[in-house]
């Protein structure tokens, strides 16, 4: 009883972690008015301690929202790196992509003035080719006429011929008539001469005949005339 409310105090926080609180006091020969104020005290204490143990568990929560802020913060973070990075390599594969368009379209426009230079060309033969083509097509309808010109012609000099040829088949016919006639006649003519020629030879041979008698008939009166002289 002699003690100071600051002494029980002390003995109390040393006894109130391993006793409850009625416990303690039961243990404690302290007055009815000292026990009030010891848990008038303790109420105190457990009410400071309930207001330390809220504001530790509001900074608790304050450091954990911080905390979970600060690992958003660091996800965001990891999330604008990854991004900024995603975003990087989107760039180096658009730049790269740009680059190599950009090599496809000088390509392109390298092939493409080619190709004019080359449709130049053509379109300058073509333009000649049109030309020899208006050309080659006069040569070819003068041709044409000429061929026709010449075709009639031909009909013309073959109709011509055809009746030419055939005044000479009916003038050579009349020839061969003639010929065979004139060849009867002349065989006619050749038989009289050589039966005339026979006839003459054997008048001939007669007469020589006759000829040689007479003078073998001479050379005998000759003789006999000399005899006789």
């Amino acid at each position: 009883p002699e003690e100071s409310d600051g002494c029980s105090v002390v003995r109390l926080k040393v006894t109130f972690s391993c006793k409850t609180g009625s416990q303690v006091l039961d243990s404690i020969c302290i007055s009815e008015a000292e026990k009030r104020a010891v848990l008038s005290l303790i109420r105190e204490e457990v009410i400071t301690k309930e207001v330390e143990v809220s504001d530790w568990k509001r900074k608790f929560q304050q450091c954990k929202q911080e905390v979970d802020e600060m690992r958003l913060d660091n996800e965001l973070l990891q999330d604008e790196q990854r991004n900024t990075l995603n975003f990087q390599k989107a760039l180096n594969l658009a730049t790269a992509e740009k680059e190599a368009a950009m090599t496809d379209l000088n390509s392109v426009e390298r092939s493409l003035s080619d190709m004019f230079r080359r449709y130049e060309s053509m379109k300058g033969t073509l333009e000649g080719f049109k030309k020899n083509e208006e050309v080659l097509k006069k040569c070819a309808q003068e041709y044409l006429a000429r061929v026709k010109q010449e075709e009639q012609r031909y009909r013309t000099l073959k109709v011509h011929a055809e009746e030419k040829l055939e005044k000479a088949n009916e003038e050579i016919a009349q020839v061969r008539v003639k010929a065979s006639s004139e060849n009867t006649a002349l065989t006619a003519s050749l038989r009289k001469e050589q039966m005339k020629n026979e006839s003459m030879e054997q008048a001939l041979q007669q007469k020589n005949q006759e000829i040689e008698e007479l003078t073998k008939i001479c050379d005998e009166l000759i003789a006999k005339m000399g005899k006789v002289d």
